[in-house]
């Protein structure tokens, strides 16, 4: 009789902790943000694309020419299979791979340096956000394509804008 009840009052303890562990981990709240609504909305993002295109269309101008100088050594070699032009294709060739290749690292480091501060300040404000309402534990990028299809989590993107100061506080 006695180690029934020393076995029901161990349960009960058992039962009774993991329902207040339980309810005290419901309080924790998983949020959700559209970091593409952030991003678009940003005036230092449309500066960045606009510098990047600039950046972009410079480097295909480049590629373009030595793609028209190729073409027309390929219609001279045609004519006149001199070997002489056949390794000046191949030079000619040897130099647009090398500059397509330089060119995608050169945007691909703008990008960097241009988008990366814009994502800092971004993180910066949802954890601002985040430090406001001590619940939320986890934040779940809800932009279209990011993998989250359904997230009945609060959304916070207009707190995070207001941070930003994208949104006036009276929206």
């Amino acid at each position: 009789m006695k180690k029934n009840t020393i076995f029901y009052f161990l349960l009960f303890l058992f039962l009774f902790g993991y329902h207040f562990l339980y309810s005290k981990e419901c309080n924790n709240k998983i949020v959700c943000l559209n970091s593409m609504a952030l991003i678009e909305k940003m005036p230092e993002f449309s500066t960045a694309q606009k510098e990047l295109n600039r950046i972009s269309k410079i480097h295909e101008n480049i590629l373009d020419k030595l793609a028209k100088e190729f073409h027309l050594k390929v219609e001279k070699f045609q004519k006149n299979r001199n070997p002489i032009l056949k390794k000046e294709l191949v030079i000619l060739q040897s130099r647009a791979h090398a500059y397509q290749k330089t060119a995608t690292d050169d945007l691909t480091k703008k990008q960097n340096k241009l988008l990366n501060p814009i994502y800092k300040k971004i993180e910066k404000a949802i954890y601002n956000v985040i430090d406001k309402d001590k619940n939320i534990m986890r934040v779940d990028d809800c932009s279209p394509g990011k993998g989250v299809l359904i997230n009945k989590g609060e959304d916070i993107t207009e707190d995070v804008k207001r941070e930003l100061g994208l949104i006036t506080n009276n929206k």
